[in-house]
Formats: C-alpha cells, structure tokens, sequence
C-alpha cells in the first residue's frame, strides 16, 4: 500500500524561462549548446532577472550562473545592478572552495600519520574536477568517505585537530554553540555518519569550517550496501594546484556516490522534506557521467550489477535524463527499472512507499515553504 505525499503548493510559481535558463546552468558543462539556448531567453521582452536570481540561490546555482555569464560571454545580457551581486558571490566561492581545500589537504595529512584510509568526496572534489576551481560549485563543508572500522580514531584526530562534535556554528552570535541532544541522538540512532565537526574559520567569508564523516555509501537501514573495503581499497589523486593533491574515490564510486546521496535524500522522505532537492544535484549527475571515460562507465555498469544497486541508480539517472535530456540510463541499461512506479516512489519514516505527485521538475520548481 502507497501513500501520496504532500509535497506543498501545487502551483509553479517559476516561469518557464527562467527553469530553461537554470537547466542549461546546472549543466552548462556537460550541454555544449547552452550560450545558443540561454542568449535568446535573457532577451525576451520582461525577462524577471530578479527571479532568476532568487531561484539560482534556491538551487544553489548563484555562482553558477556567473560563471556561466562570464564563460559564454552574456554578462551584458544581465542588468548591471545584478552583476556586482553575481560576481560577489561567486568570488566567495573561489575563496571558500581554497580554504575548505586547504584545509582537506592539511587534515587527510593528519589522517594519513594515523593509519586512517580517507577519500574526499563531494564538493571539495567536485570543485577541482568537474568545475575547474572556477567556484562555480558551492559547497558548506568538507566531506570524508572512510572506512567503519576508522570511525573511533577519525574521532581523535579530528578533535585534537581543533574541531568539535558536540556544537554547531551560530550565525546569529559567530560562535559555536553547543550542539542539541536531539541531533546528537540522530547520529547515535544511525551510524553511517559521525556528527559534524566544527571549528571556526578564518575569516568573515569562512567563519567556519565543517567537517562531514560517513562511513557510507548508502545509510545504515538501507536495502543497497556497498562494502568499503571494496569502495577504500584502492584511491585517485585528484590535483589541487602545483604540488597539491587530494585523494578521492575512484571514478565508479564517485559516481555511484553522487547518486546514492541524491537518492538517499530525495528518496527519504524525513530528509527531503526538510531539506529539498535542488536542480544543482542533478547537475552534478549529468557533469559527471559526461566526464567520464568509456572504461569509467563500463566499470560503474558492472559495479550496479554486482552490488544489486540498479533500483536506486536508476531512481537518480532516469531522473536527470528527464531533465536534461541525457541518456545515462539507456547507457547504464536501467530503462527496465526506471518505470514510472518506481521513480514516483519515496520511503516514508515508518518504512511503507510514499509516492510523490508529478514529475521530478515540477518538484524542483514548487515554491518552498517553512
């Protein structure tokens, strides 16, 4: 038995030109036609630039989008009053991506004299390889793939590193403030994540630094699992300016661990209800396949047949396909799976299939609400 969701306001308050414009955004770099589809939509007669900029910073695509103006040569195309905003924010990006990057290679360096097998993962990489360090990927913190069995002296060193497990930081006072019994019961209750570390940062555009350890590629209840000693076993050096590296998953688990996160929080209803999907995470799925060498691709098909993670794989391709017009799907041989059924479907807390109302962009474009 299924239960339809609320998944708020029907109506889409997003035009059509502006979700055409953020689409070719999200994937500027793996559509190469994106300055020919987005050129003639900035110039249509009333074009709402201030929307288009509230729903950049909806789905985390601001410094995106300055990028994207910048590379395709439409900064003209955009009010002037806006580009100050756009190059603002994107300029903080680059500043936060080289401190949070900094900062990962000085910790994996400490992990590494502590016999601790680590891959960054997510933003920080994403950052140096799919967007070439223009700061166009936005990313809070500093995520950390290690092994279970790592968990206890990831622990100790994080914390005689400096930062601190049990507080969070206050945007109201710039301090760290003890972190809720609630949300340190969570993790206790769901052991593929260790709490969030946090120190404070250096400076007013980093005024803090936080750290995120899982253990997983999926969560602790979860029917798919993937074993990491297989995942850790065997690590990338990804380049981070002259002399500088970062070691990262191999490219078939990068990629399956871009989808499993998309999937686990777009798939779980007590995530995705508090903290909504956003257009950028499908972009991210799309960039990355297009990168990714025909050996690459062959091996991660292999891996979702190995491990049976074709459902939730095929969850997050179909999914980006229908939004960007990708064929990762029919690439990976999932069409059988991707079944209308199973993409409208999500897990709600009591473990019975929830099913979400609509497509996946008429989702994305509801307005949020509190």
């Amino acid at each position: 038995m299924s239960t339809t969701l609320d998944a708020g306001p029907t109506q889409v308050n997003m035009s059509d030109t502006i979700w055409e414009v953020l689409v070719a955004v999200a994937a500027a770099r793996a559509i190469p036609d994106g300055r020919e589809r987005v050129m003639p939509l900035l110039a249509t007669p009333g074009f709402d630039f201030e929307g288009l900029i509230g729903n950049a910073v909806r789905h985390r695509l601001l410094a995106a989008l300055a990028d994207f103006l910048k590379v395709h040569g439409l900064r003209r195309a955009v009010p002037y009053r806006l580009l100050g905003q756009l190059d603002i924010h994107c300029n903080a990006g680059r500043h936060r991506a080289a401190i949070l990057t900094e900062e990962a290679q000085r910790l994996g360096g400490v992990l590494r004299d502590a016999n601790v097998t680590g891959a960054w993962t997510k933003g920080v990489v994403a950052h140096h390889t799919l967007h070439e360090s223009s700061g166009a990927r936005l990313f809070d913190d500093i995520d950390l793939m290690i092994h279970p069995r790592h968990r206890e002296t990831a622990d100790e060193v994080l914390t005689a590193s400096g930062y601190s497990r049990h507080s969070r930081y206050d945007a109201t006072t710039h301090t760290l403030v003890p972190q809720s019994k609630a949300a340190l019961r969570v993790y206790q209750l769901s052991p593929d994540h260790l709490p969030h570390y946090y120190r404070l940062g250096p400076d007013p555009v980093v005024p803090y630094i936080a750290v995120d350890v899982a253990n997983s590629l999926t969560w602790h209840t979860s029917s798919w699992q993937v074993p990491m000693e297989e995942v850790l076993t065997e690590l990338r050096s990804v380049e981070t300016g002259p002399g500088k590296q970062l070691y990262a998953l191999m490219p078939q688990y990068a990629f399956l661990f871009t989808c499993l996160h998309l999937f686990r929080e777009g798939w779980l209803t007590r995530i995705a209800s508090r903290k909504p999907l956003t257009l950028s995470q499908f972009g991210d799925v799309v960039t990355e396949w297009h990168r990714l060498r025909p050996a690459d691709r062959a091996e991660i098909n292999h891996t979702i047949k190995r491990f049976g993670l074709t459902q939730p794989t095929a969850w997050v391709v179909a999914h980006t396909d229908a939004l960007f017009g990708s064929e990762v799907t029919a690439e990976l041989d999932l069409k059988f799976e991707a079944t209308p059924e199973w993409l409208a479907t999500s897990m709600i807390p009591d473990g019975t299939s929830g099913v979400f109302p609509g497509t996946m962009a008429q989702r994305l474009r509801r307005p949020l609400s509190l």
